[in-house]
């Protein structure tokens, strides 16, 4: 056994994670428990490498969310809890640091429940409290276990119940079987007549709710020091689903996109969905969860996006970075495969007779950008090649160029994420670069609905140009993209080159990535293009600047509104220093939420700019001396005021 905080533990296997003490990247393995083969992906708690959990969720077909003991449910446990809610993943809980100071089993229980509004249904008690902690009670066995400290916890003793933890084992039982029984007969039948519930019963029972998710068992022990972890397992085994358990799956026909019941079994033609694109020395791994059928390796599977064959060339069950060779994946597998070239996150492989589309996972917009440029002209090929690669491995990295200085732009989802990236790039790659300083992602939108229509009739080039164009622009909902609308011909579709027709969309779609007085890509905003009938004069050029100053013109009609990238916070602090960190919140332009009082701590939630947070962590371990905490997610974008908008507008 390694230690994630001693950068030894077996799933943290990136030269960064070990360094900084954090999962980074997913990682998967599996192994057997008892009788059962568990198949196990360790994702990153940092809101930074959210993609890592949500399209872990999205192939997952159970969770454990694990929380501290102390503190409870805090900022990012509620992200990663409705990650899941969305894919409509079971769950089981696991409250963990028992043995520290100030924790509280039965309060996080209720945290739990208050947070998310579910049933949290304790399985297990804890016997003993902070260092004190030193067994737990099985409610559903009614039996103690304790866990030899010489054998670091592998050796679990089963005992009675100590007899002063009797009454209050004896209390959580009767709560735990009113619970149960309020959903199931058989247990109700049984606990009204006060006759013994017999074990297997009161599992299936429990089973069947957690798949139902009408609630989520929760139990507790200490990671650290090797206790409640095998109970854990055993709950994962009981209460979790299986492969069996999912019966169906939705998916899309790719030529009608009308919708497909796919079973989930062996038996079925082959079916699996890759979410997860590694790129190491040996080439690139792409990481699939195999839903129907089965797959041989040197066999080839078809994906029905880019409608190409693709070949498997090797099956492994991964070890975090290790690999053990397979001849062939099954329902139910998760498997890494080496071969497909046209394929990448997000891609359905499924069999040729029968083809569909899978559901992709949905990753959220980038906050944050840093420019990066090659120091020689010899630099420049490599340094794009490999951000292309970083880029396809991780969907939540973003590059462009910058058209006026001609640098590379990275953008990701927080400073920390920019940070390992640079870091990847200078150790791994050996790249030979300036890399600026992080900075905020902005966006643009317009103020209202407007439309502009060009005539161009000038010499460019030494060559006469002519074309017509009217671009409308139209407002779109919070949250949606920049789109393009299809072109929409007056009088008839005219006889003209496919390629003039993509010259006029390309330019609009130019515009939309950075154009306008402020310079940011746009987003809730539909492009409307329309070209009246062409004539023989009518030439690709003359169209392509007739779309950029038709969108210039609508554009300048419109109006332009700066978005500024939103962070929901929370701030946890001692009493005494929660007035002066108020203030300077406050002063960042927060937008409070709540204010609540947990334990001797204050908790404080809210929205707050990410330009107003930039190295905030340095600002509030000063004000509290260390003492206070902070976490923060992307929640969308919000309009810029005034002042801040004027500082961009050229």
């Amino acid at each position: 056994m390694g230690e994630v905080h001693e950068g030894s533990a077996h799933m943290d296997w990136l030269v960064e994670e070990q360094e900084r003490g954090i999962t980074i990247t997913s990682a998967a393995t599996s192994f057997r428990w008892a009788k059962t083969v568990l198949n196990l992906i360790d994702t990153p708690g940092h809101v930074d490498f959210t993609a890592e959990v949500e399209r872990a969720l999205r192939v997952l077909d159970g969770a454990v969310g694990v929380f501290c003991g102390v503190a409870g449910v805090q900022a990012q446990s509620e992200t990663v809890w409705r990650q899941a809610d969305r894919y409509n993943v079971p769950r089981i809980a696991f409250i963990n640091k028992l043995d520290r100071a100030g924790a509280d089993f039965l309060r996080v229980v209720e945290n739990v429940s208050e947070a998310f509004s579910i049933e949290a249904l304790p399985l297990n008690l804890p016997v003993g409290t902070e260092a004190d902690f030193r067994a737990v009670i099985d409610l559903v066995k009614m039996k103690q276990y304790s866990f030899d400290g010489e054998s670091l916890g592998a050796t679990v003793i089963e005992s009675e119940i100590d007899e002063d933890q009797q009454e209050t084992a004896e209390l959580w039982r009767g709560e735990l079987l009113d619970r149960v029984a309020d959903h199931d007969d058989e247990v109700m039948e049984l606990h009204m007549e006060g006759e013994e519930v017999p074990e297997d019963l009161l599992r299936a029972a429990i089973r069947r709710g957690t798949l139902e998710r009408r609630w989520v068992p929760v139990l507790g022990g200490s990671a650290l020091g090797n206790k409640g972890i095998q109970p854990l397992l055993d709950a994962v085994v009981h209460y979790l689903p299986d492969p069996a358990d999912v019966d169906s799956l939705e998916g899309s026909d790719p030529k009608s996109n009308s919708a497909i019941e796919i079973p989930c079994t062996a038996e079925d033609p082959f079916c699996a969905l890759i979410f997860k694109v590694q790129i190491d020395t040996h080439g690139e791994l792409l990481y699939m969860r195999v839903y129907s059928g089965e797959l041989e390796k040197g066999k080839t599977a078809m994906n029905p996006r880019t409608g190409k064959r693709e070949r498997v060339n090797s099956i492994h069950r991964m070890h975090a970075n290790s690999r053990e060779n397979l001849d062939k994946a099954v329902a139910g597998d998760i498997v890494a495969i080496t071969g497909p070239r046209f394929s990448g996150t997000g891609d359905t492989l499924c069999d040729a007779k029968k083809q569909v589309l899978l559901e992709e996972p949905i990753f959220p917009e980038t906050v944050i950008s840093m420019a990066i440029e090659p120091r020689s002209s010899q630099d420049r090929d490599k340094l794009q090649d490999i951000l292309r690669r970083i880029e396809r491995e991780d969907p939540t990295f973003r590059t462009e160029v910058n058209e006026e200085t001609g640098q590379f732009v990275m953008s990701g989802m927080g400073e920390l994420h920019l940070e390992v990236i640079r870091n990847r790039l200078e150790r791994d790659f050996k790249v030979d670069a300036n890399i600026g300083q992080p900075r905020v992602a902005y966006r643009q939108m317009i103020a209202k609905e407007a439309r502009s229509r060009v005539k161009v009739e000038r010499q460019l080039g030494g060559k006469d140009q002519f074309g017509e164009v009217e671009v409308r622009l139209v407002p779109l909902d919070a949250g949606a993209d920049a789109e393009v609308e299809a072109i929409v011909w007056e009088g008839g579709p005219p006889p003209v080159a496919p390629e003039w027709l993509q010259a006029v969309r390309d330019t609009v779609e130019s515009s939309l990535s950075g154009g306008g007085s402020l310079g940011f890509p746009f987003i809730q905003v539909q492009a409307r293009i329309s070209i009246p009938p062409v004539t023989v004069e009518t030439t690709e050029a003359g169209l392509a600047v007739a779309a950029r100053e038709a969108f210039d013109g609508a554009h300048e009609k419109a109006g332009d509104v700066l978005l500024e990238p939103l962070m929901q916070f929370q701030v946890t602090t001692p009493e005494e220093y929660f007035g002066s960190i108020h203030q300077d919140l406050l002063r960042r332009r927060a937008q409070i939420e709540s204010v609540d009082l947990v334990l001797d701590q204050r908790k404080i939630t809210g929205k707050v700019p990410l330009a107003e947070v930039f190295g905030y962590t340095t600002g509030l371990r000063s004000l509290s001396q260390g003492r206070a905490g902070f976490s923060m997610e992307p929640v969308g974008f919000a309009s810029a005021p005034a002042e801040v908008a004027e500082r961009f507008r050229f």
